[in-house]
């Protein structure tokens, strides 16, 4: 094990991570990971594949604990409670929770596996395309979302005791929506039942200021119809795409929260129809006696206003709507997973198979120790050399596999509705080197990248949103033993898979410091060194001296290129930027 010295956040014994991404597939336990699709401030996402006999394979989804939080006490006993509790709440709107395990150190709950889009992305990728989500889908949606949340607020014991769960962080991004037309509300990361053992430390806020009840915001009694406060305001967002408490500061979201200042809806978009102008009002009233008392009922009102209006919003009438709006390439990534004999033969390092490019595992040694994965396959499993084809990034793109319970997309961009702020990764060119900067110049070539995002920040207490985490550069790092890596990947590719992973986390950095943005749009350019070793040891922006040049550069100076063979270089990152005033 090498560690890196220096002082940090991440603490001396903070593990490494893996990269967001692909990844070489890898042992866990009873399952295989086979790409990372978040992380947060307590876990780590995963798609994975459970093996059985015969060939059996199923894609799930594990949510980790990170390593370093399976010791504390209060992380472990929050996150036990989160699989106990979801395990138990079996409802088509709710995403199921298969197991609760302990493998390598960590614990881990197992999910199901969902293709499709959280409601956040439809909502801004509608907003970047200047248009709404159609209103029957945004009411089906949130009508299926209530009658989730609404099962969970009723659930009661084996005894009929009832439970009072509250979700406590319901937002567009915890609410998923398949390309099969289901939906499903996920994320109980922080949900509180009256009941259970763990409780959440007084005084202590948790879940997004944004779409907050008052009372949750003052950290005071809540019970279900908190919930129901942030339907209301995940409503008033897809009918309007604007959120109504966005301000520029945490402290101004929060007071607007209290007082629930928002503007009229239909001062926002002038042909809503009245009648859901004053579901919205109703659904946030300041006094929790004056809104829809249970999710049930907020659901039957957008029912009714849906039977009145439309002919038909069921499953079918969703199920096609998503895949127009995202159209078959995406779909067909996220809901045409190669199997792990599949991803052998495109050249991924997989226990128990033969790499035909780069063998590094032993087809005759697949276990994963005591409790690992038995063997499943036969040796003889039919595989494909790519060689030196440059169709390796290609099948890199199509092996983009969709987030599961959580919605994770990998892209560049991000709109914030209602704050406005457009961030994108326009590319990457090489263009002068930093001061004194040793060897050559990397070749990077120009980058189209994806339109659908996250942009939501990371609660520190749970994982509301797929947003990767920010590791201070001088922290110590515990490093895992060296990645995999895939044959025939030029370094420049690495370099920008690197970024791509952490785009999330750079844009943040245009949201959070609109205010001293110059004009309406502009370009901020990035100038950064990368050694030998893959780390990227400083960075320099256009704009020296302001809050965003300087989130910038920590953020650029955080990444970690694993494979990195390029030697040490330089490059530019152009960062272009829109301001929606």
């Amino acid at each position: 094990m090498t560690t890196a010295t220096g002082g940090g956040k991440g603490g001396a014994d903070a593990p490494s991570r893996d990269p967001i991404g692909p990844m070489a597939v890898r042992p866990f336990g009873k399952y295989f990971l086979v790409r990372k699709l978040a992380e947060g401030g307590m876990a780590e996402i995963f798609l994975a594949k459970q093996v059985g006999v015969e060939g059996f394979e199923k894609n799930v989804v594990i949510k980790r604990m990170l390593q370093h939080l399976s010791s504390v006490p209060d992380f472990v006993s929050m996150f036990l409670d989160e699989a106990r509790l979801t395990a138990r709440l079996s409802h088509p709107n709710i995403v199921t929770i298969s197991d609760l395990g302990h493998a390598d150190g960590c614990y881990y709950i197992c999910m199901e596996y969902l293709a499709g889009e959280d409601f956040s992305t439809m909502l801004r990728t509608s907003a970047r395309r200047r248009e709404y989500v159609p209103l029957n889908v945004s009411l089906r949606v949130l009508a299926e979302a209530a009658r989730g949340l609404d099962f969970a607020h009723s659930f009661t014991d084996a005894q009929g005791k009832p439970l009072n769960i509250v979700h406590r962080d319901i937002s567009p991004s915890n609410i998923f929506v398949t390309y099969t037309g289901t939906v499903k509300v996920l994320d109980f990361g922080i949900a509180k039942a009256e009941s259970r053992v763990t409780n959440t430390t007084a005084g202590v806020v948790k879940g997004k200021y944004m779409y907050m009840a008052p009372e949750q915001a003052r950290s005071g009694q809540v019970d279900r119809r908190a919930d129901v406060f942030s339907l209301g305001v995940s409503l008033y967002e897809a009918l309007t795409n604007i959120r109504p408490f966005a301000r520029d500061n945490d402290l101004a979201i929060l007071n607007a929260v209290l007082q629930v200042d928002y503007t009229p809806p239909r001062q926002a978009r002038p042909d809503l129809p009245v009648e859901l102008e004053m579901i919205v009002q109703k659904a946030l009233q300041l006094d929790p006696a004056l809104r829809y008392q249970s999710a049930a009922d907020l659901a039957v009102e957008l029912e009714k206003f849906l039977a009145s209006t439309t002919s038909a919003s069921g499953h079918s009438q969703l199920s096609m709507f998503m895949h127009s709006f995202f159209g078959p390439e995406r779909v067909a990534s996220k809901t045409r997973i190669d199997s792990l004999p599949d991803l052998a033969g495109k050249g991924w390092d997989v226990p128990g198979y033969v790499n035909p490019s780069s063998p590094k595992t032993d087809p005759s040694n697949t276990s994963a120790g005591a409790s690992g994965p038995q063997r499943f396959a036969s040796p003889d499993v039919p595989t494909k050399a790519i060689g030196t084809s440059p169709s390796v990034v290609a099948d890199r793109k199509r092996q983009r596999l969709g987030a599961a319970a959580i919605g994770a997309l990998v892209g560049v961009g991000v709109l914030v509705a209602g704050g406005g702020v457009l961030a994108a990764l326009y590319g990457l060119k090489q263009q002068g080197a930093l001061p004194d900067a040793g060897g050559p110049e990397v070749q990077l070539p120009m980058v189209q990248v994806d339109a659908g995002v996250k942009d939501e920040p990371v609660d520190a207490g749970a994982l509301p949103v797929p947003v990767p985490a920010v590791v201070d550069a001088g922290a110590v790092v515990v490093a895992n033993p060296p990645p995999r890596c895939p044959p025939n990947v030029k370094p420049t590719q690495m370099v920008m898979r690197a970024i791509k992973d952490r785009y999330s986390d750079i844009t943040t950095c245009f949201d959070r410091y609109k205010a001293e943005l110059p004009e309406d749009q502009g370009k901020l350019l990035v100038k950064f060194r990368i050694s030998t070793a893959g780390r990227i040891s400083e960075a320099q922006t256009d704009m020296p001296g302001t809050k965003v040049s300087g989130c910038v550069e920590e953020r650029i100076k955080s990444i970690r290129v694993p494979c990195y063979t390029g030697g040490d270089a330089t490059a530019n990152l152009p960062l272009q930027w829109s301001v929606k005033r």
